[in-house]
């Protein structure tokens, strides 16, 4: 993969500073921060670890789902559960390839300081739940109906520096809902769009 280079990464402190600012011309961009930290061979061949909460029903875990080059089942199984819909309390296999851009996502922020969980708004989706929440603006075909897509924040991250960081991967559906405070990430076809 080549290195994509991401705009500074603004805390709350800079996009409140930044409200103060009434200059003609927007702040430039510092210099760009490279993604190596997950770009490097050897993150990918450490286990892989996940750092999770839920919104919807205050659960957490800390977890690896992936080690010795293969899956932990245990882990894997807890996330899974995590990643269920809560409305109707039913999970699936979530993508292994989902969790992994999850987990590239968690291990670039963990490189510059930040140990908080991805925070989960939504993973698995029940044919009925997804029809519930397209009045909101959700999908038919939604990926999330096949356990490929997770709608992911963390407080303090921007949306947009999320969203740029999940585009990295190049595995997927980066969806940025900058209004709602999160990012749609997927395992479908590659595409982007705000919403």
């Amino acid at each position: 993969m080549t290195d994509l280079i991401l705009p500074p990464l603004e805390t709350e402190t800079d996009l409140k500073r930044r409200a103060f600012m009434k200059a003609g011309v927007a702040l430039a961009l510092m210099a760009g921060t490279p993604l190596s930290a997950v770009a490097d061979e050897n993150f990918w061949s450490r286990p892989r670890e996940l750092k999770l909460y839920c919104a919807n029903t205050r659960e957490a875990l800390q977890v690896v789902y992936w080690s010795d080059n293969q899956l932990n089942y245990p882990g894997y199984y807890q996330i899974c559960q995590l990643l269920r819909d809560t409305h109707e309390n039913k999970a699936v296999q979530m993508d292994v390839v989902l969790l992994d851009i999850l987990r590239g996502v968690q291990g670039y922020y963990e490189a510059y300081g930040f140990q908080q969980p991805l925070v989960i708004n939504s993973g698995f989706r029940t044919e009925k739940t997804n029809e519930r929440l397209r009045k909101e603006g959700a999908v038919r075909n939604s990926m999330h109906l096949y356990g490929k897509a997770a709608d992911i924040y963390m407080p303090g991250i921007p949306v947009k520096h999320l969203g740029a960081v999940g585009l990295y991967f190049r595995s997927g559906g980066v969806g940025f809902y900058e209004g709602k405070g999160f990012v749609h990430l997927d395992t479908g076809r590659l595409r982007t769009w705000r919403g």
